[in-house]
């Protein structure tokens, strides 16, 4: 009897935890997405277009995560074997659906990030960039099939990795073009978000790897949503914190791409 009240206490204290942090991140987000949006006409002209598409993949980020972690928490608050609605019939995990959501948007905040990619640095949509939002794209049909079971709390196994491997591969080459156009403009903007993008798949992959076998790797979990507030914290302090009349740029004079100023 004393164990099980223990665990009682354990599950509440974690699922407090859970929540905090979860309301944390979340404010925060949105508060950077607002504040965004608000100070639009403090980006310098020429950087506007790419500044665009960042503040709408963030918004984008925001509006699915919000989602995804209101539905979790309405589970877990209505207790183990209650996390579910019904429609029509049909039953359906809140858990499931938010992982849905999230899944979606994500998806379609890298090709965001993609596109700022190329505005940012002046690049044509190629070969190699058309087949990364061709590999979004059959994320996209990978999320829409049955096999999912977005009903259920739990993704069936095997089918969790087979969904994810095109946006690793996304994730991936975006990276690896983000940094070395950053290296080659001396963008530190552009170099931040790589490498945060770098960190947050370091700490994603081993979630979808070993989570199912290793419940504790899903803590990772943290970081990973940590780099992606860094981000965003990172898009607006170094383009969106300027005066209507700042058109300073951190770019060395002799570069072609101009770049953010930084605070």
């Amino acid at each position: 009897m004393i164990e099980r009240t223990e665990q009682t206490m354990v599950s509440t204290a974690r699922k407090r935890i859970e929540l905090i942090f979860n309301l944390s991140y979340l404010v925060s987000l949105w508060g950077l997405v607002v504040a965004m949006r608000r100070r639009r006409d403090r980006v310098p002209v020429e950087q506007r277009p790419e500044a665009e598409r960042l503040r709408e993949a963030f918004t984008l980020l925001a509006v699915g995560d919000t989602g995804h972690l209101a539905l979790r928490s309405v589970s877990l608050a209505r207790g183990e074997g209650r996390g579910f609605i019904r429609y029509r019939g049909q039953r359906a995990s809140l858990i499931g659906l938010g992982e849905m959501a999230t899944s979606i948007t994500i998806t379609l905040f890298y090709v965001l990030t993609l596109d700022a990619w190329r505005l940012r640095f002046r690049k044509s949509w190629d070969r190699f960039t058309g087949s990364l939002l061709g590999l979004s794209g059959l994320r996209l049909l990978l999320l829409a099939m049955p096999f999912n079971r977005w009903d259920r709390d739990e993704t069936p196994p095997g089918w969790g990795v087979v969904r994810n491997l095109p946006l690793l591969s996304v994730g991936a080459g975006e990276m690896v073009m983000m940094r070395r156009e950053a290296d080659r403009a001396g963008d530190r903007t552009f170099r931040s978000l790589a490498d945060a993008m770098a960190a947050s798949f370091a700490c994603y992959t081993p979630v979808i790897l070993f989570a199912r076998r290793i419940p504790q790797v899903g803590l990772l979990m943290i970081p990973k949503t940590v780099a992606y507030l860094y981000m965003a914290a990172r898009v607006y302090f170094g383009m969106y914190r300027g005066t209507p009349q700042n058109t300073r740029s951190d770019q060395p004079a002799a570069a072609a791409v101009p770049v953010a100023a930084e605070v």
